[in-house]
């Protein structure tokens, strides 16, 4: 491991932050992570679980316009009652002040068919400030509800890199990176979610086509499984569809490490 990289121990923070947080939890997180944030620009956050830190991450970075491209198997955009979770960031991040866009790349997940399409927040869709790029079929409800504002990746001739740079590049402004490793195919590693469809070629020709526009970046997805002791958590994710997969997890530990090197190496070189 580089001799840069530190390890921040947040364990005492795990029951509370894992999966779902209340916000005054999130804000109690966020003084205590802030030195941290500022002296750093690339966070290993663990398990897809803590996707959301993602937000308090983007709330610290120091500019007045910033760009958010996330690479993730879900949109991460949906109705929550209360505080925020690992698939409802993406709509809190949209509105910070200094945030002009989230686009959300490689979406393979059923969250835009069946009754999960209902769970969408489709305002920000329609405004303009969320985008979503999907690589399953868009239905006319879907193309409805969002403006026809979804992005059919199916039907593009284009590569992911070619995309990159007509929407977000090409406006040369800085970028927030976010790569959840559910965006994989499960071929290249397995998380604890459901997985995507790219291959480690296409993310890691997209991450080093961003990485010189990168203004800080992190990674989730590690495989880890948890057994929440708040009954609340332990529900959701049951109606989440939460499975452990079937893996020999010492393995997949091995390919989750090599695919952050792999990461790291393409940003290192300018986030430092």
């Amino acid at each position: 491991m580089p001799d840069n990289i530190k390890r921040f121990d947040l364990r005492s923070f795990e029951e509370k932050i894992r999966y779902i947080a209340k916000n005054r939890d999130m804000r109690r997180l966020e003084s205590i992570i802030k030195e941290e944030v500022e002296k750093r620009r690339i966070f290993f956050l663990g398990s897809g679980d803590f996707h959301h830190v993602s937000y308090s991450l983007i709330k610290q970075i120091p500019l007045e316009e910033l760009q958010v491209v996330v690479f993730d198997n879900h949109p991460d955009n949906m109705f929550l009652p209360y505080g925020i979770h690992c698939g409802s960031w993406v709509y809190h991040a949209s509105r910070l002040p200094n945030v002009s866009t989230v686009s959300v790349f490689g979406i393979a997940s059923k969250d835009l068919t069946g009754p999960d399409l209902f769970q969408n927040r489709f305002s920000v869709v329609k405004s303009g400030k969320v985008k979503y790029y999907s690589l399953t079929p868009v239905s006319r409800l879907a193309n409805l509800l969002s403006g026809y504002k979804i992005v059919d990746l199916r039907n593009s001739t284009k590569s992911y890199v070619e995309i990159l740079r007509e929407d977000v590049i090409s406006k040369n402004k800085p970028v927030y990176l976010s790569i959840d490793k559910d965006v994989l195919s499960d071929n290249v590693v397995r998380t604890t979610w459901d997985q995507g469809r790219m291959s480690e070629v296409e993310l890691l020709e997209c991450v080093r086509e961003l990485a010189p526009y990168a203004a800080a970046a992190d990674v989730v997805g590690d495989i880890s499984f948890y057994n929440h002791r708040n009954p609340v958590k332990r529900l959701m994710r049951c109606l989440d569809k939460y499975e452990h997969p079937p893996i020999v997890i010492e393995e997949e530990r091995l390919r989750h490490a090599n695919i952050n090197m792999k990461i790291l190496s393409s940003l290192n070189e300018v986030l430092v």
